[in-house]
């Protein structure tokens, strides 16, 4: 499923970004989290969330199989670089994340961010990818890292804008 946050009259000249995650988050704090930073960003990122329906086995090996497979499925059909959220990237600062997209949007380049499942990817997923970078050396919830970057993503952009939302 696709979805598009922002005005459709100005997207031509925002940087478009997308989303690959499984599953919708439905934890309502992180939801309504999630919404505010999309109206934050709406007028200066293109956002578009693709959601891969999570695998229902109750086998974690399975559900890791089965959602890279479907991520995998996604990817081929999706332009852009190619950036993991993964456990096993490179840390990056918010500074340097900022930089890594205002390189993409200065070079007309599409993001798309994967976001695995709570068990995370496969290798077949980490070689399909053009980077990895994860959020944090700690571990969190599959939901909240969907929050946590889409702050991550904001204030990549205020940085840009020089706004002093970063300090």
């Amino acid at each position: 499923r696709e979805r598009n946050i922002g005005e459709r009259n100005i997207l031509s000249t925002m940087q478009k970004i997308t989303l690959l995650l499984v599953g919708r988050p439905k934890t309502p704090w992180i939801v309504e989290g999630m919404d505010q930073f999309s109206k934050r960003l709406r007028f200066s990122v293109d956002l578009r969330f693709v959601e891969v329906a999570p695998s229902k086995s109750p086998d974690a090996e399975k559900q890791r199989e089965e959602e890279s497979q479907k991520i995998l499925d996604h990817l081929e059909k999706l332009q852009g670089q190619k950036i993991l959220l993964d456990e096993l990237g490179t840390s990056v600062t918010s500074k340097t994340f900022s930089s890594l997209l205002t390189k993409a949007k200065d070079a007309g380049d599409t993001c798309v961010f994967v976001l695995g499942g709570s068990f995370g990817v496969t290798d077949a997923v980490r070689t399909a990818v053009n980077k990895s970078i994860r959020l944090s050396d700690m571990t969190f919830p599959h939901e909240l890292c969907a929050l946590i970057f889409l702050e991550q993503l904001y204030r990549a952009s205020e940085i840009e804008k020089g706004s002093g939302y970063h300090h």
